[in-house]
């Protein structure tokens, strides 16, 4: 029959806890009398009570009344079962001390200090008690965490869920657009797409990829947008990365880059300009999106579903480490993102 291994060390730590706590016992009743067999005795009486104490408190009282709300029950079976087991360590050690008289043996004189017994058994019952609900709490604790961060990963791929397939119906529309007019370019746009695609269904399902990784897509569907748009944009994009081994999380920041063609140039038959820029700076990273505004007079609103959901990914990714300000003047939108890169 094998044993559990996290059985073992639970048994392991109860056994070490409780030679600690006889040798408390010990040392304290041989203070001021030789070491013999009434030393062991005393010293096993408080041993057994305290560890029949502890247990009904641990095992019983506490799990089954307290923590059920039973707060006047517990009260009262927990004054019954100090009252019993303290009666009882009396007892014991009543009959050690007739012994000992009987044996005209010396008594020492800890083993008729009352208070000094009492003391002595509830502080080790103390301590018992006190470790027991710290593990209780802590595994609360850890479990409450847990649903927490399944709760905020399971929010996240949802987010992420619903950011894909809005990236992968702007992407579509370019490839439409090539197959429509017969171009050249069909065969290698697909290559592109089939990297995109790669990355959406494969990569993003990672916590968190290589800058590299996210830059390279960025540029693929950069490429795809400019054979959409053909002359009608002017773009610029620019990166200063030092480090090579910054980790983000997937598709965070193609939803601006949609969003700047969405605005910039779709909405617009003149031409357009689109900015895009990430550094790398004291610890941070920056990536600067802008572009130009449509100016038809028909009210046009910053974001969308790609970048509400990236909003949202930032919050739980982030908290309040992470910085974004949007701005919308008369002819240009200005997205500025700063995300800690440790």
């Amino acid at each position: 029959m094998n044993i559990p291994h996290n059985k073992i060390v639970r048994i392991a730590i109860h056994v070490l806890f409780w030679l600690c706590a006889w040798f408390f016992f010990f040392f304290y009743y041989k203070r001021y009398s030789e070491v013999n067999i009434y030393t062991f005795v005393a010293s096993l009486i408080n041993l057994a009570v305290a560890i029949a104490t502890v247990y009904t408190f641990n095992y019983y009282l506490i799990p089954k009344i307290l923590l059920k709300n039973q707060r006047k029950k517990f009260i009262a079976f927990a004054f019954v079962a100090i009252v019993m087991f303290f009666y009882i360590q009396l007892l014991l050690t009543l009959f050690l001390v007739v012994q000992l008289l009987y044996d005209e043996h010396r008594l020492f004189p800890e083993i008729i200090d009352v208070m000094m017994l009492f003391f002595n058994m509830f502080f080790v019952v103390f301590i018992a008690i006190a470790i027991k609900f710290y593990k209780r709490w802590s595994e609360k604790d850890y479990r409450e965490q847990k649903v927490q961060r399944e709760k905020v990963e399971a929010e996240l791929q949802m987010l992420k869920t619903q950011i894909n397939p809005h990236f992968l119906f702007n992407t579509l529309n370019s490839i439409y657009v090539l197959a429509m007019k017969k171009s050249e370019q069909t065969a290698n746009t697909v290559m592109k797409l089939s990297d995109i695609l790669d990355y959406i269904l494969y990569r993003v399902n990672t916590h968190k990829i290589n800058i590299s990784n996210e830059i390279r897509i960025i540029d693929n569907y950069i490429e795809l947008e400019k054979i959409r748009f053909t002359d009608r944009v002017n773009l610029n994009f620019t990166t200063n990365i030092q480090s090579k081994d910054i980790q983000i999380p997937p598709m965070l920041i193609i939803p601006f880059v949609e969003n700047a063609f969405k605005h910039g140039v779709t909405k617009s038959m003149d031409k357009s300009w689109i900015k895009i820029s990430i550094d790398e700076a004291d610890q941070m990273l920056n990536i600067v999106v802008s572009n130009s505004k449509s100016q038809n007079p028909a009210k046009s609103k910053t974001g969308g579903i790609g970048l509400l959901n990236v909003k949202k990914r930032l919050d739980l990714l982030y908290n309040n480490s992470y910085g974004l300000d949007i701005f919308e003047k008369s002819n240009h939108y200005d997205v500025f993102l700063s995300i800690p890169i440790n």
